[in-house]
């Protein structure tokens, strides 16, 4: 898994989902391979400093918190905020000379397994109809990605 931006272009077509995330610049991780409804697909799944204090625990994977962290407040990978992704729209995040972003990046790549495991058992969840308030509309996201621009 690495960090990635999303190229702008994506969040424009994604932007009728009030749910997504339209932060220009926000790190999130690639996760690859995801399985939803019985197909294979990526996913970015975005790191954000602000995860609600009532957010379920399942929700999220806990990160550090920065200063721009509100009291109470969790900083984390938030998969209810997750959206399928290609190649073509995925831009470097550079972590070079920015120490919380390689520590981000050192403890994703500590925990990959889990944080893999908890965005596939969140998938499964969503295709049974499972769909936290707040979630990113998955299925018309990706009716969205395939489209002709």
């Amino acid at each position: 898994m690495k960090l990635v931006t999303i190229h702008p272009d994506l969040l424009d077509k994604y932007s009728c989902d009030s749910e997504i995330l339209l932060k220009p610049k926000r790190p999130y991780v690639l996760v690859i391979r995801l399985t939803y409804k019985g197909q294979p697909h990526d996913f970015a799944v975005p790191i954000r400093s602000n995860i609600s204090p009532s957010a379920p625990k399942q929700q999220y994977f806990p990160l550090p918190p920065r200063t721009a962290t509100r009291p109470r407040h969790h900083h984390g990978i938030h998969y209810i905020k997750m959206f399928p992704v290609t190649k073509p729209y995925l831009v470097r995040y550079r972590t070079e000379g920015n120490a919380f972003a390689s520590l981000i990046q050192n403890i994703i790549d500590k925990n990959s397994k889990r944080i893999i495991s908890e965005c596939q058992q969140y998938l499964n969840d969503y295709a049974s109809g499972k769909c936290p308030a707040y979630s990113t509309d998955i299925d018309y996201l990706l009716t969205r990605l395939h489209e002709a621009p």
